[in-house]
């Protein structure tokens, strides 16, 4: 506790002496805080400009000033100001996407004082009323959206997950909303609610995913579109995507303590260093430990430059391999690709980890 006390007692006199320090010092700011007051978001940047006269015998120099965010722009006198006459530190605020109070600091680092001296710009940001545009960001035809991507995240491959999102009119005349019915996508069902919205109306769109009807694992995206009284919106699809898991919560205790295993030698490959256009081939050799069939679900790659084969069903005590192919065309530089394996293993690892999904990992150098 004494030393906490000495400590602050330092801290306290370390702060009075740099006060003191600004104040004596032959640079004299007419104020070292300007307050703006209430302004508005949408009324454009505010600037004050921070006057000092030379109070002492030599030129003082401005060697930098450094704002404490990046929506200070800061501005300063840059020829050396002689004694006796003035200078100034010139600040910016942009209030745009910045509601409430603010207090920004700029420092100025100069040839007189050891430390920078401190200057603060503060106020009041009113938001701006907020607009259609502003509220629904998102546009598809005559149709706006809060967002054209709806994400499910985690899904059971035995659920049905519903979410909506929020559509405006924001046309001068009704609309009617359909959708295009993929042959790809039957696990989605989108309804509008109304089905017919009149100008400047709200509404949703309710967005069914029955995770049964998807023939995919892991990460998978749909892209659905929109048609606007019975005509299709080219190029501006609304995106649904989810992560598809397997609903290993039926298994009996027995099957889960004979379920299969992907033990692998090694989960990364280092291909050292190799030139612009070759490619590398490498096998992740792996054995199932385990009592029943391992399933390899799916294999995803982060880029399409590395192909991935290998066998689908593995037997217990069976060894095989993940073979990949890493085509180097187009790249430079260090290279982390990673292929992303679905499998039917059950349960976590110690991380906490699914075990059913396993990255293995392929990096190196492109001259």
């Amino acid at each position: 506790m004494k030393s906490f006390i000495i400590f602050f007692s330092f801290t306290l006199l370390m702060g009075i002496y740099c006060i003191s320090a600004q104040n004596n010092a032959p640079i004299s700011f007419e104020k070292m805080i300007h307050d703006f007051g209430r302004i508005k978001e949408d009324g454009g940047k505010v600037t004050y400009n921070f006057k000092f006269k030379n109070t002492g015998k030599q030129p003082i120099i401005i060697k930098n000033v450094q704002s404490s965010c990046g929506c200070t722009t800061p501005d300063w006198t840059k020829t050396p100001v002689l004694p006796g006459k003035e200078g100034f530190v010139s600040a910016e605020f942009d209030p745009i996407d910045r509601p409430s109070t603010f207090s920004k600091q700029i420092m100025v680092y100069n040839n007189i004082t050891s430390e920078p001296i401190t200057l603060e710009i503060k106020g009041d940001v009113i938001p701006k009323l907020k607009e259609v545009a502003d509220l629904y960001r998102y546009k598809i035809g005559e149709l706006r959206l809060v967002s054209n991507h709806v994400a499910f995240a985690k899904v059971l491959n035995t659920e049905i997950k519903t979410q909506t999102v929020d559509v405006i009119n924001d046309s001068e005349k009704p609309i009617t909303i359909g959708f295009v019915e993929n042959s790809a996508s039957p696990h989605i069902s989108i309804i509008a609610s109304p089905n017919t919205l009149k100008p400047k109306q709200a509404g949703k769109l309710i967005v069914n995913y029955d995770a049964s009807k998807k023939n995919g694992w892991g990460y998978v995206i749909d892209k659905i579109t929109i048609i606007i009284n019975e005509k299709p919106v080219s190029g501006i699809p609304l995106t649904v995507s989810a992560s598809l898991l397997e609903d290993f919560s039926k298994l009996s205790p027995a099957e889960l303590a004979n379920a299969p295993t992907m033990d692998f030698n090694s989960l990364e490959f280092d291909f050292g260093t190799i030139k612009k256009g070759d490619n590398v081939n490498y096998d992740f050799v792996f054995k199932n430990n385990g009592k029943r069939d391992l399933i390899i679900r799916d294999t995803q790659s982060s880029c399409g430059c590395t192909a991935v084969d290998t066998k689908n069903i593995i037997k217990p005590g069976e060894s095989s391999a993940i073979k990949v192919t890493f085509n180097s065309a187009g790249k430079l530089g260090k290279q982390n690709k990673t292929v992303t394996i679905i499998t039917n293993i059950p349960g976590k690892d110690a991380s906490g980890n699914d075990k059913n999904k396993i990255v293995l990992r392929v990096k190196g150098n492109i001259n």
